[in-house]
């Protein structure tokens, strides 16, 4: 079904607006693992040519918080492998995650469109959960994006019962996590050596926190190159405490995309799991060898020096 982004009797559209403190830089603040990283990281929530509009009805269906922060992050984050500027592959495609049969969140280019454009759906998606974080209304909905003020495609999050087959036509994802070859079966699934370590730590943070951090992180994630020449990443999503920060391990001069795309997603993902919102460190291992290592912190931290991972200078 094509996402209709005219205006229903029953709906009403309302503006999700711009956060005050975007255009903050998290990269001018921080400098994680001896690493100087001067590049301005990209707004989450895309240029300001971009926008997006939710329609709200009166008898709302509410959405799990966190499973619809996994959902999200697990979403991006394999989209984050892929071509950043390039589309989904159709019309409409509806993402599904085994782990939460009953949510669908369904995107829809316009008519003359072959398919979204993969940047529009992490913007859009960015914005959507700023939203829902500030207003703690975490709903199913749908989204109108525009570009210059003109429909630019859609956005639904949908609810269902987990055995009722999802009405949407078009092509559906099935998302793994990005630990994970996206498009390996459960017995090719042993191809993928990738394991973690994980350590918790320092402050507590708010889910929100931690969930957006990661959200920021990957929408910038995304625009990497496949292999960058810095030794680290730092990406988050102001106002947001968490900042997530990574480094290839030994001081080599490469990080992988990859590498951070799955740090940043299995970060989240193992704070959601264990309930547990403490600053977290991971190791990444392939083959029992360590190739990354990072995790999110708390940013500005509530202790300084903390766990001596943290350079609390501006300069």
């Amino acid at each position: 079904m094509i996402f209709l982004l005219g205006l229903s009797l029953f709906w009403l559209m309302v503006a999700i607006p711009s956060s005050s403190n975007g255009d903050q830089d998290v990269k001018s603040v921080l400098s994680a693992h001896n690493a100087s990283l001067a590049t301005n990281n990209p707004l989450p929530i895309g240029p300001a040519e971009f926008d997006v509009r939710f329609f709200f009805t009166p008898r709302p269906q509410l959405v799990d918080r966190k499973q619809i922060f996994d959902f999200v992050t697990n979403m991006l984050a394999a989209e984050a492998l892929k071509d950043f500027n390039g589309l989904l592959p159709g019309k409409t495609i509806s993402f599904f995650d085994p782990r939460y049969p009953h949510v669908t969140i369904v995107a829809n280019s316009l008519v003359y469109s072959p398919g979204m454009p993969r940047s529009h759906l992490f913007w859009g998606m960015a914005r959507i959960m700023d939203h829902m974080t500030k207003t703690s209304l975490f709903i199913a909905s749908n989204f109108a994006l525009l570009w210059e003020g003109r429909p630019a495609g859609g956005l639904s999050i949908t609810l269902h019962a987990p055995d009722q087959e999802d009405k949407h036509t078009g092509t559906t994802l099935l998302l793994r996590p990005p630990g994970r070859q996206q498009n390996a079966t459960a017995a090719s699934d042993a191809l993928d050596f990738t394991t973690f370590e994980h350590k918790f730590h320092g402050s507590l943070l708010s889910v929100e926190d931690v969930c957006m951090g990661a959200i920021g992180a990957l929408v910038q994630a995304a625009q990497l190159p496949y292999r960058t020449a810095e030794y680290a990443f730092v990406g988050g999503f102001v106002p947001y405490h968490a900042v997530q920060s990574w480094s290839s391990f030994g001081g080599e001069p490469v990080l992988d995309r990859e590498m951070v795309v799955k740090g940043v997603y299995e970060s989240t993902r193992y704070a959601i799991a264990h309930d547990d919102f403490h600053e977290l460190n991971v190791r990444i291992l392939e083959m029992g060898l360590v190739f990354a290592e990072g995790g999110y912190i708390r940013y500005p931290p509530l202790l300084s020096g903390l766990d001596g991972r943290v350079n609390t200078s501006t300069s």
